[in-house]
Order: structure tokens, then sequence, then C-alpha cells
């Protein structure tokens, strides 16, 4: 399993969240979830990150372990122009 996956399961686990409900509230397939829980793969786009990191009111870089980045203030600028970019090419 890789460390997103853990990291996704545990979150998840704890919020007493199930794969059923964390697809409905995001709209991300359950398969896709299941995967990446599974180490299978890892979510390809930053938005799918992110759209994880609001429901779970966590950094994007949480579910990859690195907590301390959470509240960089260049980090928030940089994650802030990442998802911009990401919806003007949609």
């Amino acid at each position: 399993m890789s460390e997103f996956g853990e990291n996704l399961k545990k979150l998840r686990e704890k919020k007493n969240i199930r794969v059923s409900m964390l697809a409905d509230m995001t709209g991300i397939a359950r398969r896709t979830i299941y995967d990446w829980e599974k180490g299978k793969c890892i979510p390809a786009s930053f938005s799918s990150r992110k759209l994880l990191a609001d429901v779970f009111h966590v950094s994007p870089f949480y579910f990859d372990g690195d907590t301390a980045l959470q509240e960089d203030p260049v980090i928030k600028n940089i994650l802030e122009r990442i998802e911009k970019l990401e919806n003007t090419t949609k």
C-alpha cells in the first residue's frame, strides 16, 4: 500500500466515512478510491487531492505524510495558483 493510500484510509476510517460516502461527497468513483487505498495508483491530478483535502480539512500534502507544509503561506499561495490553473484548463 502506498503512503497516500494508507493515509487516506486511516483518515477516512478515523472520521467514520465509508468509501461510498466519500465517493458521494467528492464525485470520485468508489473503485478509484479503493484503488488509491490499496496503493494500485495515486491521484493523477492535484484537483483530486484538493477535493479530498477539503473533505477532511487537511492539506493536500497530508496524504503524502508531509504535515509540516499544511500552514506554510508560500505553499498555500502555490496551491491557490495551481487550483486556478486547473480550473481555467477545464
